[in-house]
């Protein structure tokens, strides 16, 4: 796959949901079907991690919030938008043009909360062998 373009991108999984910044309190991040807003995603290559991949930052087109964690990462941690940027790594996902989003520092990646609400919630989670992929797609 190699470098991602620098550009706006709608972030899906399993072709249907995207990964939406919730209205009104800004303070979560779900997946959601359909369009909608709060869903176009600004990706900029942001450096390289520490084997030389290039690391990039998630920020929300709509607002001037990152997707991002808090503290250490850590399994289910929720994912969620603040206003400092971190870095990510995207490199080739499991099937053909799809990409997993993973934390530069270890092995746990963007996938979903355990917990059984509606809409599902976004948490680092370990890599699962029925792990689908993102698939980015160019917004506009």
């Amino acid at each position: 796959m190699g470098k991602i373009a620098d550009g706006v991108y709608r972030i899906r999984i399993d072709g249907r949901d995207n990964l939406t910044l919730s209205s009104p309190d800004r303070n979560n991040i779900f997946l959601l079907p359909g369009e909608g807003p709060g869903q176009d995603w600004e990706i900029r290559q942001s450096g390289s991690g520490h084997n030389g991949d290039s690391t990039y930052t998630i920020r929300q087109v709509s607002a001037p919030l990152f997707v991002g964690f808090d503290g250490e990462p850590d399994v289910f941690e929720r994912v969620r938008p603040l206003p400092e940027a971190r870095e990510w790594r995207i490199s080739d996902g499991p099937r053909p043009n799809t990409v997993t989003i993973g934390v530069v520092e270890n092995e746990l990646t963007l996938g979903l909360h355990p917990a059984l609400v509606f809409p599902p919630m976004v948490a680092l989670s370990p890599v699962f062998g029925e792990d689908r992929g993102w698939a980015l797609e160019p917004a506009g």
